[in-house]
């Protein structure tokens, strides 16, 4: 469903930075944009040149926006070092490519990303790249380009404008730099990648039916490994995809047993999410509701709205609502999915 333009969630890096490096993989999903900004319209390409027998690719996207929190009392949560405030905020994704196909079934190239995300003064970037090669069979790549659950179905694939589902059901999986193979076997989409130093690994299948009315997607995602440093991880996602027409409505439900590398008990969590999103003419609204709980704790509670309206090819307008309950904590006491804030944002959007 998502392709070659993602960029970050709102969570800023300030904001990790403040719950160190075990967020990073769940709040920066590059896979995201497309709720924003929306699918690339018919006539809208990529800037493209030839250069010396190589096919140079270039595009992306800026948002540029305010959002405005209210928290409540609570230990930590993931705006921990925002102000409850209205404040300026800002994201940006640049992609380049450059590929060459050669006179049997081979392709080579590279990709490049550079994400930008920042509120008021406080900024942060991150770049990440791919090499590869591909043939019919498949395309194996090394680098951490695309985020490694990007076929994996939930709530957030059919929400739209600034909506944003905190945790929907799922913990991303590693973006470190990783070996990677993805292949199409007729209505079957897999993808397994493992890290260079192996720490962590995930193998996911997803299956689109045929139909040209109806579209149905199913997907499934085993995750394994290093999670934020702390935890030995072995985690099932699944969800559920329909579209029908201008209506889009995703199920998906997450388990994770996590063992702590200090010496705690390892415990559980389980998720699920659902969200709906449907688009009249250059208007598109979406919702999207979580519950989940850890280590038979508290119930933990997502909600949020949006809404994108299309004024030109590339360019939107976007509002979202959102609120998230949640003091979750594992045996070791470590924060796993914490916050206890709600808030508004609205942004412009430009794709190119």
């Amino acid at each position: 469903m998502h392709s070659s333009l993602l960029t970050i969630q709102f969570v800023v890096g300030i904001a990790c930075l403040a719950m160190g490096h075990s967020l990073v993989a769940q709040t920066r999903l590059v896979s995201d944009v497309d709720q924003r900004t929306g699918p690339r319209a018919e006539f809208q390409k990529p800037l493209a040149w030839e250069i010396g027998g190589y096919t140079a690719l270039v595009e992306g996207a800026l948002i540029t926006g305010g959002q405005y929190l209210h928290k409540r009392p609570s230990a930590v949560d993931i705006f921990a070092a925002q102000q409850d405030n209205y404040a300026f905020k800002y994201d940006g994704l640049f992609d380049f490519r450059l590929a060459k196909k050669l006179p049997n079934t081979f392709a080579y190239g590279f990709e490049g990303r550079l994400l930008v995300s920042g509120i008021d003064d406080n900024a942060t970037t991150q770049e990440r790249f791919d090499v590869y090669i591909e043939n019919f069979m498949g395309r194996f790549s090394f680098g951490n380009f695309d985020d490694r659950d990007l076929i994996v179905y939930s709530a957030r694939n059919v929400l739209a404008g600034e909506a944003d589902l905190f945790y929907d059901g799922f913990f991303a999986p590693s973006t470190r730099r990783a070996f990677r193979f993805r292949t199409r076997l007729s209505s079957y989409l897999l993808d397994g990648a493992i890290d260079e130093n192996g720490d962590s690994y995930n193998f996911g299948i997803r299956y689109g039916s045929p139909s040209d009315y109806v579209k149905k997607f199913w997907s499934l995602n085993y995750q394994g490994g290093d999670l934020f440093s702390r935890y030995h991880r072995n985690g099932i996602s699944a969800g559920y995809l329909i579209s029908y027409g201008s209506l889009d409505f995703a199920l998906g439900i997450s388990y994770d047993h996590l063992d702590p590398y200090s010496n705690f008990a390892s415990f559980d969590r389980i998720a699920g999410s659902a969200g709906i999103s449907y688009k009249q003419g250059r208007t598109t609204v979406s919702a999207g509701a979580l519950a989940g709980e850890t280590n038979n704790g508290n119930t933990e509670v997502a909600y949020t709205t949006g809404m994108r309206y299309d004024f030109v090819r590339g360019m939107s307008l976007n509002l979202g609502y959102f609120y998230i309950d949640s003091d979750s904590t594992g045996t070791d006491g470590g924060a796993i999915t914490p916050g206890n804030v709600s808030g508004a944002r609205s942004s412009l959007s430009y794709r190119f």
